[in-house]
């Protein structure tokens, strides 16, 4: 099923989108990951401050959940959960590409005679709802599927040397199958040893690697279709995806982008140095 903000209905349904109910809310919260042997699971929070709906739930006429849709392998399943916290798991190898969950509940049989205060007078006061309808849904969460967004950010990257390069000073190439970060020999040197200790891997994020993804992203926002083709790309967009991040709208910061994709190095970057007192 495709549900969508602009869609009407007979009776109430409870909807940010929609003005039947005067006030209330069904809202959720989901998030998801990959288990070690390939199944996604999915956590769910649903809540509704609608006594009468959750009612309707309790006395097995009504039931929560939400829709997964993947539209690239054609998978269309609508999930039942309890209210509340609850997991999920679904094979891997259905999904592929941008997946939406969409946040519902549906009358599981005819309710007569359905009403509540905080429904908008001019459905009346004795409403009659049909089985198999929604009567309340949530706003679309989407994120992507792809197996490259699993690889560790790291691997699309490379540090190599070069004698053009100022002393401190590091210049991005992204014209090769990785994103190459060039230093002049005893920078490189120096960042190359960081990298094998702890600590200076936190450092060099924010030191050499965030500025060499706010290059990338200020080089996609301006010339965005001639480094789509390079091999590093499909790991790069798949972890803006993943974010709810299109790297190559302008709308969006380069240095916001950074610090989303890298998990707030400077947060990081801080925790690290107060262990070290």
């Amino acid at each position: 099923m495709k549900l969508n903000e602009r869609m009407r209905y007979p009776h109430p349904v409870l909807s940010k989108f929609s003005s039947d109910y005067t006030t209330g809310e069904f809202s959720a919260a989901f998030s998801h990951q990959v288990t070690d042997d390939d199944q996604l699971k999915i956590a769910s929070d649903l809540s509704t401050d609608c006594d009468e709906l959750r009612v309707l739930i309790e006395d097995q006429k009504a039931s929560a959940g939400y829709f997964v849709v993947c539209r690239p392998t054609y998978f269309n399943h609508l999930q039942l959960v309890p209210l509340g916290e609850s997991e999920k798991f679904f094979e891997l190898s259905q999904l592929y590409g941008a997946v939406s969950l969409r946040p519902v509940i549906w009358t599981l049989e005819d309710v007569e005679n359905y009403s509540s205060p905080l429904i908008d007078a001019e459905f009346g006061k004795e409403i009659v709802i049909t089985k198999g309808v929604v009567i309340a849904m949530g706003r679309e969460f989407q994120f992507s599927i792809d197996q490259q967004k699993f690889k560790p950010f790291e691997t699309i990257f490379d540090l190599a040397q070069s004698k053009d390069i100022k002393p401190g000073m590091i210049e991005v190439d992204p014209e090769g199958d990785k994103i190459t970060i060039l230093a002049e020999p005893e920078t490189y040197n120096s960042i190359a040893n960081m990298r094998n200790i702890l600590q200076g891997r936190t450092i060099l994020i924010n030191a050499v690697y965030m500025p060499a993804v706010m290059d990338i992203v200020s080089r996609l926002q301006t010339d965005g279709p001639s480094l789509e083709s390079k091999r590093w790309y499909r790991v790069f967009k798949a972890k803006c995806d993943d974010i709810g991040i299109n790297p190559s709208d302008k709308t969006f910061l380069p240095l916001e982008v950074a610090q989303e994709l890298l998990r707030g190095p400077l947060k990081a970057t801080i925790q690290v140095m107060e262990s070290m007192r």
